[in-house]
């Protein structure tokens, strides 16, 4: 078994792990904020619906450039940690 393949897969693994959780998150935050969006906008009278949709932050919009920089920052320390990995030779002992 290659030591530094095996490393970076594993690292790999973890960072993605990691920002799929966070996009998990992200997606949770939507969901609350459209939610109790809704719930005001529904108890709001008409006449300020106007002024509550300009308030409306959390757009398709907003989610997507978000996501885009989750996935850019995961993306980004997989390619930082493959190119460091470069610079390093790494082997297993292992364990009696």
């Amino acid at each position: 078994m290659n030591a530094q393949i095996y490393l970076y897969q594993q690292y790999k693994r973890s960072i993605t792990d990691l920002f799929k959780d966070m996009l998990k998150i992200v997606e949770d935050m939507k969901n609350d904020h459209t939610y109790h969006y809704d719930k005001l906008y529904e108890n709001i009278p008409a006449e300020y619906h106007p002024v509550i949709k300009t308030a409306d932050h959390f757009t398709a919009e907003k989610s997507a450039w978000i996501r885009k920089k989750i996935l850019d920052m995961g993306n980004e320390s997989l390619r930082d940690f493959s190119s460091e990995m470069e610079n390093v030779s790494v082997s297993f002992i292992f364990k009696q």
